[in-house]
C-alpha cells in the first residue's frame, strides 16, 4: 500500500533512498543534483541539500545520527550534520 509521494526532484530521476536508523526520515538523491529529506509520517520535506554539480548517486545516515553521507557522480562524496543540514566536509578522489 502506498503511504505518500514524495514529489521534489524537480521531475527528475531519483537515484537512492534511504532510511534514518530510526526510520522516521527518509533521504532521497536525485539527478536535480540533490538529496532530500522527507518526514516519513507526513511525507513532508525537511531539508534540501545542495552542494554537488552533478547529479547525487546516494545517500546515507550515519548510525549515531549525526551525519549524512551523499555522493555523486562530480566525484564527491559530502558529509553533513544531520540536525542542522550543513555540510560540514567535501571528500574528492
Amino acid at each position: 500500500e502506498q503511504i505518500h509521494v514524495l514529489n521534489g526532484h524537480g521531475g527528475l530521476p531519483v537515484r537512492s533512498i534511504s532510511f534514518f536508523p530510526d526510520g522516521a526520515v527518509a533521504g532521497t538523491a536525485g539527478e536535480d543534483r540533490t538529496a532530500r529529506l522527507w518526514c516519513v509520517a507526513s511525507g513532508q520535506q525537511i531539508a534540501v541539500l545542495t552542494g554537488h554539480d552533478r547529479a547525487v548517486c546516494s545517500v546515507s545516515f550515519s548510525n549515531d545520527r549525526k551525519l549524512i553521507a551523499t555522493a555523486s557522480v562530480d566525484e564527491t562524496a559530502r558529509l553533513w550534520c544531520a540536525e542542522s543540514g550543513v555540510e560540514v566536509r567535501i571528500l574528492r578522489g
